[in-house]
């Protein structure tokens, strides 16, 4: 929540923001807003987010209230966020330019701004609560630098909104069509402000009598148009028929925005028009909402189990209304950046254009058909790209429900591998501790048998080989330390005659502790699974598709597994799919004489609207910049938390035990687990960014499209929440 009191002012449409089409007199009445609070003792912050051209309006609003006979302009702080040359539209100048700042850095800025005012107001002596008023560059659907409308930008925001009308001919068709705009956007318009157009025929009675047949009885302020500019505006602004406006409208913008009034329509993508809600109805559609988001929340509670909970002390949950670009908008209004890409998968952010198209054009064909006896060209397609950017070697393609199952399927096929071949006997799995590979039961059996998840069901499950595992080593160590391979070398060389397959997740093992180890594993690996007769299968269900650096984490080693499997960023994280890849070789070992089936064939195997999806996620990572973006996202996050290893004089320090970094991964290990999880969880939530720590982890997967200043939010929260100690248990040093 912002500290002080931020309205947008707009224009014809206008809000605070001030909203209002350009020469309707938004500046205007942004210097009336701000002489008026400064005259009264209230410091005021002024914030013009975009501005093109020349003149700066940020600099007219403080010369109008610094002219001689005025007293408090020194109350008065004026901001510029975003300057662009060109006097055109904030879309074409910021093109033009090379410049354009995302949607989400103009909030971030905005907000920030906001916050640092209050802060600062609250510390001068007789001074009142700050106010801060963001004036647009046009009215509501005038485009922001990323073109999307402005009412878009920043509706997230939830910020009291004063639109100032049109006072000439057509405008009350303007005003009124800006304030639907608005309305149906659920932004809070909390007055309409007319310079000119007063009077019994004016455009101000007009929009008034039309809002309250309405039923949306918004205040509507007419005050008299000023004198010809540039003539002093002072006794414009002491006229009492001015003075009088402006206070009903700061009157009416001030007041408290209520939970229910904060929600955001997410059903309408930012970038596309929004459906028009009648004004009559979107009070009884938004009393509607709130009800059923508390009842919802309730049927959650009782009803549903969510991952790794208790039924009866599920934990609390926070409602998400919608997701765009890196950021999650909760259902009462607020923004949290996304630090876990949705475990992991959602590699391009939310509501990708590309892959909604995907999606659209594969539901109007089939969302699905059975795999047994048809075949369809999305499968294919994503068939042949898998074949293309995998390892190489890697033929024969599974495609199944999702990445546990497709540690299912790998399994069953190294254990049929053997069996056709006449050595039965090869029927375990050898894999290290600290490993996580799903909850489906073949799974579980080769995830840690002791301090993983699924130590209840040890009994039940197949036991299988553990080797110690892998040493911790930092990227910047690799190569010259010990890898810990003996573990391994020393179980294979005495268990080789029964073990069917090596399973691993390649440099990084993920659920299992975030734990990032040297390539050089792989290689040793490689070389004695060839030596030794036993296949390898690698689980980059969490690393594939660009997490660790690499396409895929193997290539670090430079070599190819028997058996792959992948899942999660596989269909940029729109729906469930996995798939399981295998050599040649190994196809023809399941096959046997060439009539043995692989006896396994999922509901939805190959779904065609995954498969769509899948390929147009893989076209486009393959096509954007994705080394160049996890290669910052790196570099940020080890500039960002390294410096928590360094010294404990560092804030929060003394809670870390290790920093582990590397491509679009970054851990902080604590020293002891937190003494109380769900306090950690919510300090995050309260610092607008989506983190889900877990045992003594906390750590940040992002969307590799986040932006630095996103990130930089993330790495923020992070230290923060360190320095603050909230949840946290202090324990000595091992």
């Amino acid at each position: 929540n912002l500290l002080a009191p931020l309205f947008v002012v707009l224009a014809a449409a206008a809000a605070v923001g001030v909203w209002r089409n350009t020469d309707v007199g938004k500046t205007l009445a942004c210097a009336g807003f701000c002489h008026y609070s400064s005259e009264n003792g209230r410091a005021v912050a002024y914030i013009k987010p975009v501005q093109t051209g020349l003149v700066h309006d940020a600099a007219s609003v403080l010369r109008h209230c610094q002219q001689e006979g005025s007293s408090s302009a020194e109350l008065i702080l004026t901001e510029t966020l975003f300057q662009f040359a060109d006097p055109v539209s904030p879309a074409l100048a910021a093109r033009a330019s090379g410049n354009r700042p995302r949607d989400c850095e103009l909030r971030l800025a905005v907000a920030d701004l906001g916050r640092a005012e209050a802060s600062a107001s609250v510390s001068e002596p007789g001074v009142g609560s700050a106010l801060s008023l963001v004036e647009t560059a046009g009215g509501p659907l005038s485009p922001a630098p990323s073109s999307t409308p402005q009412a878009d930008v920043y509706a997230p925001l939830r910020l009291p909104c004063v639109l100032i009308g049109d006072s000439r001919l057509g405008g009350i068709s303007a005003t009124l069509c800006a304030a639907e705009s608005l309305a149906a956007r659920r932004q809070p318009v909390r007055a309409i402000l007319f310079v000119g157009g007063g009077g019994p025929d004016g455009n101000a009675a007009a929009v008034r009598d039309a809002l309250a047949a309405a039923g949306r009885p918004i205040p509507v302020v007419a005050v008299p148009a000023p004198p010809p500019l540039p003539e002093p505006l002072l006794g414009w602004f002491r006229d009492p028929r001015v003075t009088e406006g402006l206070g009903k409208v700061l009157d009416a913008a001030a007041v408290p925005i209520e939970p229910s009034a904060r929600a955001v329509d997410a059903d309408r993508q930012p970038s596309t028009e929004a459906p028009s809600v009648p004004m009559e109805a979107s009070a009884s559609v938004e009393a509607d909402r709130q009800c059923s988001t508390e009842e919802h929340l309730e049927f959650d509670r009782r009803h549903l189990w969510h991952p790794y909970t208790s039924m009866l002390q599920p934990g609390h949950v926070w409602p998400v209304k919608a997701a765009r670009g890196c950021e999650l908008e909760l259902e009462d209004g607020r923004l949290l950046v996304d630090g876990m890409a949705s475990w992991w998968c959602a590699v391009h952010g939310y509501n990708v254009p590309e892959l909604n198209e995907a999606a659209h054009a594969q539901l109007s064909a089939m969302s699905h058909v059975m795999f047994g006896g048809l075949t369809h060209r999305p499968a294919t397609e994503l068939g042949s790209l898998l074949v293309d950017c995998t390892p190489r070697g890697l033929e024969r393609v599974f495609l199944c429900d999702s990445g546990s199952v497709s540690v299912e399927v790998a399994i069953k096929m190294a254990l049929q591998h053997w069996a056709m071949r006449g050595k039965p006997e090869k029927c375990r799995i050898a894999t290290v501790r600290s490993g996580y590979h799903g909850d489906t039961f073949g799974a579980m059996a080769v995830c840690d048998p002791e301090k993983g998840m699924h130590s209840l069901f040890q009994g039940l499950l197949p036991r299988h080989l553990f080797a110690e595992p892998p040493t911790l080593a930092p990227k910047q160590t690799w190569g010259s330390c010990n890898d810990g391979f003996a573990s391994m070398e020393v179980l294979l060389r005495k268990h080789a005659h029964e073990v069917a397959a090596v399973i691993l997740e390649p440099v990084v093992q993920g659920a299992g502790g975030m734990r990032i180890y040297d390539p050089s594993y792989l290689f040793k690996l490689r070389g004695l699974c060839d030596e030794l007769g036993v296949l390898i299968i690698f689980d980059e269900i969490a690393t594939g598709f660009g997490r660790t650096g690499r396409l895929f984490a193997a290539e670090h080693a430079g070599i190819s597994p028997d058996i792959l499997c992948v899942g999660k960023a596989l269909t940029g994280g729109y729906c469930t799919l996995g798939a399981t890849l295998a050599t040649d070789e190994v196809g023809r070992g399941v096959s046997g004489d060439g009539a043995q089936p692989l006896m396994h064939g999922p509901t939805f195997m190959a779904n065609p609207l995954a498969c769509s999806i899948a390929a147009a996620s893989i076209r486009l990572l393959l096509n954007g910049p994705w080394r160049v973006r996890v290669a910052a996202i790196e570099a940020q996050l080890w500039r960002g938390l390294s410096p928590l290893l360094e010294s404990d004089s560092v804030p929060g320090a003394h809670f870390v035990a290790d920093v582990r970094v590397l491509g679009a991964i970054g851990v902080v290990e604590l020293r002891s687990p937190p003494r109380d999880p769900a306090a950690l969880q919510a300090a995050f939530v309260e610092r607008g960014v989506w983190l889900r720590p877990f045992g003594k982890l906390i750590y940040a997967m992002p969307p590799y499209t986040i932006s630095q200043a996103e990130l930089g939010c993330i790495i923020s929260a992070i230290r923060e929440v360190l320095e603050a100690g909230i949840g946290l248990e202090l324990a000595p040093p091992a």
